[in-house]
């Protein structure tokens, strides 16, 4: 809602009620193998989900026993989220250019889960049922107040400046419990536990100031500059470090507006940019610098306390800074568009865990610890195919090339030693989740197929001998989960009112571990498991065949005798290159002309698919998972049908 109150000061607020509730499965990770979309696969197939009475059976073969339908059927869980979010929005005209913005904004969310686990089933069984119930509350609080400014002098001289001043504050608190034994699986709250089996509860929270202003400067247009600086603080650092100054500075030319390319006939834009700039990174647990404390619980019969972190007071910012050279170019008029941008960022003071002696009576410390550099080049290319008869088709092609490395580690250090995968040199890859810290390159030993002879698996030693038992000390580095090439190819074809969208997007150079398939590689020699046919299909079986995947044991788990397990090392390592139809749209634009006779300002009608289509060699369920992939939901094929109507 907008209001001018008068001709200097208007006000906006916007508020958004919401509840959202869905259903939520058994496990994704973890305790996976009650996981349908885990065991469904793994379930040798010969067994029957419904015995002759109708009942469940309940002697399932493989996967500790588990009938994913009636796991399915008899669990429960439920995933709750309220939300409520708004904002108020005041501006002032204190002068004809100069102008003062306030802002308010919240963010509040409960977020309320219930999940049972039936006695019927064999996760519940043995404690006659389990309820949980977790309440999670969230608030982000956000103002924003900024001074603007603006003037022209002598027509060609364009000046702005703004200035402010920010304050964020995020909290959460949940508590959570969990009983069992419950008399019958009719009784599934959990206040009909007989045993309280768990109840826990927590309180986290940050806050974070910062002073911001910048100055934008333009000479007909032509030449530009922006100068802008901030200084942040962050409850998360040491109290000798909480604040950062971050300066930045960009400078353009737009070569188009110079009298030798304005009357061009070919050239319609074309700006050369430069930029160089600091930013801070603050994403660590909000208490990493802290020395705290934590109820020990029963201590001699009384309630106790230990530490439970190191404090580390210099604990600061994690800095990034960017260099960057772009062009932004367009021929016959804007027919043919695009740019070209040469970026290098180096990550400076990371934020990651030290290790530290045992001694001082725990295993690390939160410090600032090494430096990463991120380099590379982003083309973009747009288009105009053809433009005749009615007819337009647009394409729009980008690509981005990265090269991720650590550049320096803490004491001169070549990698971590609780983590060697974090390595000079080496990329250091994508964190599973946010707040995750990187998992660092892959470091293990290289698989070298199958003894043809005699259906052996064998390892590189690393003097790249061959050796049935590969050591700690034949470990390489063998890239990471990060994507080193990745873009997306869009296509737009526009006849009359009809309009056809396809979007394309692709990633190359990533290396995985796919838990699901890496079971499912075993081939049923370790675990009653089921296989999947092409990997049967290429197991070793007579001397002489050439494959890479090894000879099937019933005995040792699966695993050769003095010999590794099958998976060990690059074995269990799979390339998730990928290109993917990632969206699909058909739609029909009706004449304004003709809806607005009843009362319509547009009308469209459309067809849409998602996920419609992926071209790839990666053998799992789907290359751009994330996590361990055990109980895996893959992206699915989606498909709408819908109407846009305006008044």
């Amino acid at each position: 809602m907008t209001h001018q109150a008068n001709s200097k000061l208007s006000l906006e607020t916007n508020i958004n009620l919401s509840t959202f509730q869905q259903n939520v499965p058994f496990a994704v990770s973890g305790s996976f193998l009650g996981s349908p979309a885990f065991s469904s696969s793994a379930i040798l197939p010969h067994n029957a989900i419904y015995n002759e009475d109708g009942t469940f059976n309940t002697a399932i073969g493989g996967v500790l026993g588990q009938n994913v339908v009636l796991v399915n059927e008899y669990n429960s869980g439920l995933q709750r989220t309220n939300t409520v979010v708004g904002n108020m929005i005041g501006t002032y005209k204190i002068l004809p250019n100069l102008s003062f913005r306030s802002l308010f904004g919240i963010d509040y969310r409960l977020l309320q889960g219930d999940r049972y686990t039936d006695p019927r089933t064999p996760d519940g069984a043995g404690v006659r049922g389990r309820s949980s119930q977790q309440q999670d509350w969230r608030t982000r609080f956000i103002t924003t107040q900024t001074l603007n400014w603006n003037k022209t002098y002598n027509g060609v001289h364009n000046l702005s400046a703004l200035v402010g001043f920010e304050f964020l504050s995020e909290t959460r608190e949940g508590i959570n419990g969990a009983g069992i034994g419950f008399p019958t699986f009719q009784f599934r709250t959990i206040q009909s536990a007989a045993t309280p089996e768990s109840l826990s509860g927590f309180w986290t929270g940050y806050r974070r100031v910062g002073f911001f202003g910048s100055v934008n400067y333009d000479y007909k247009k032509k030449y530009l500059a922006t100068v802008t600086a901030r200084y942040d603080g962050s409850s998360r650092f040491g109290e000798d470090n909480r604040y950062g100054l971050f300066p930045s500075i960009r400078v353009g030319w737009s070569m188009v507006e110079e009298e030798f390319l304005k009357s061009s006939s070919v050239v319609s834009e074309l700006k050369l940019r430069a930029s160089y700039g600091l930013t801070g990174n603050d994403q660590i647990g909000n208490f990493a610098a802290r020395g705290l404390y934590t109820g020990a619980g029963n201590y001699s019969g009384n309630a106790g306390i230990r530490p439970s972190s190191l404090a580390n007071l210099n604990l600061g910012w994690e800095t990034n800074t960017t260099l960057n050279f772009g062009v932004d170019y367009g021929f016959f008029g804007n027919r043919l568009t695009g740019s070209v941008d040469i970026f290098d960022r180096r990550t400076k003071d990371l934020l990651l865990d030290q290790p530290i002696l045992w001694t001082n009576g725990f295993s690390d410390i939160a410090n600032n610890v090494g430096e990463l550099q991120n380099k590379g080049i982003e083309v973009e290319v747009s288009g105009v195919i053809l433009d005749r008869g009615g007819f337009r088709w647009n394409s729009t092609f980008n690509f981005t090339y990265i090269k991720n490395q650590v550049i320096s580690l803490y004491d001169d250090l070549e990698f971590l030693p609780a983590n060697p995968g974090i390595a000079v040199g080496q990329p250091v890859g994508n964190p599973a989740f946010a707040g995750d810290q990187a998992p660092g390159a892959w470091f293990t030993q290289e698989y070298a197929g199958v003894n043809p002879s005699n259906g052996r698996p064998m390892w590189y030693d690393i003097n790249r001998n061959i050796t049935y038992l590969p050591l700690a000390a034949d470990r390489i580095y063998y890239g990471s989960n990060l994507a080193t090439h990745y873009g997306g190819f869009n296509n737009t074809l526009s006849y009359k009112g009809f309009e056809l969208t396809a979007f394309f997007t692709y990633e190359y150079g990533a290396i995985v571990t796919d838990g699901q398939y890496n079971f499912l590689r075993e081939n049923g020699t370790r675990l009653t498991l089921n296989a999947l046919r092409e990997v049967n299909d290429r197991s070793w079986r007579e001397p002489g065949q050439i494959t890479d995947i090894p000879r099937n044991l019933t005995t040792n788990a699966g695993n050769e005798t003095r010999g590794a397990s099958r998976n060990t090392g690059t074995a269990s390592l799979l390339k998730a290159d990928f290109i993917r139809l990632s969206q699909v749209t058909v739609g029909y634009n009706f004449n304004p002309t003709l809806i607005s006779k009843i009362g319509l300002s547009r009308a469209r009608v459309y067809v849409q698919g998602l996920n419609l289509w992926t071209y790839t060699d990666y053998p799992g369920y789907d290359p751009e998972f994330t996590g361990a992939a055990t109980g895996l939901i893959p992206l699915t094929k989606n498909y709408t049908v819908g109407v846009q109507i305006g008044f």
